[in-house]
């Protein structure tokens, strides 16, 4: 009787062993989690852009069916008014704000375009809006925007540029597309 009592006592301190190795990891755990973090998006720049044009990636939810990979952009010029002219690229810089440095994350993109929307006789119909997601690192300056390419992606009025992350609207920039 005297070896069960012990054998039982074991186990009970080998359960409040593993009890206290399980409240360990979850709290660690939650304080990881915690520590990860999105404060904000900072707009850097907005305007006008040059770059190089690496390379183009499908984007099938799109107007264009692709966007293009960029090399060497250069802020050209702060602005909110854009000349409606093939070869014009616009749009903002910016940094995701939050913790840790480096960790990446997904945001959703969206761009609004004015009415009748872009209309490209190779992807109809029309659309007024495009939304992809697009994985970015935190603390790392980055580009959003467009360039005309086409006739038919040169509509003036108001483009709205938005990032989202997990479902709130964390920055926009407005360009006044006008005809030159």
């Amino acid at each position: 009787m005297l070896r069960l009592s012990g054998v039982i006592g074991c186990v009970d301190v080998a359960m409040k062993i593993m009890l206290s190795l399980l409240l360990l990891t979850f709290s660690f755990v939650s304080a990881c989690a915690q520590a990860e973090h999105i404060d904000r998006i900072d707009i850097v720049d907005y305007g006008t852009y040059t770059a190089r044009t690496e390379g183009h990636l499908t984007a099938p939810g799109t107007s264009a069916g692709r966007w293009s990979t960029l090399g060497n952009i250069q802020h050209a010029m702060t602005t909110q008014t854009v000349p409606a002219q093939l070869g014009t690229r616009f749009g903002f810089s910016y940094v995701v704000v939050g913790e840790p440095q480096g960790m990446l994350v997904s945001l959703h993109v969206v761009n609004i375009y004015p009415s009748p929307g872009l209309n490209n006789p190779a992807n109809p119909p029309a659309r007024e809006r495009d939304e992809y997601d697009r994985a970015v690192h935190v603390g790392e300056e980055l580009y959003t925007g467009y360039r005309f390419d086409h006739d038919w992606e040169v509509v003036p009025g108001t483009w709205t540029f938005q990032l989202w992350y997990e479902g709130r609207m964390a920055a926009e920039q407005k360009f006044t597309i006008v005809s030159p």
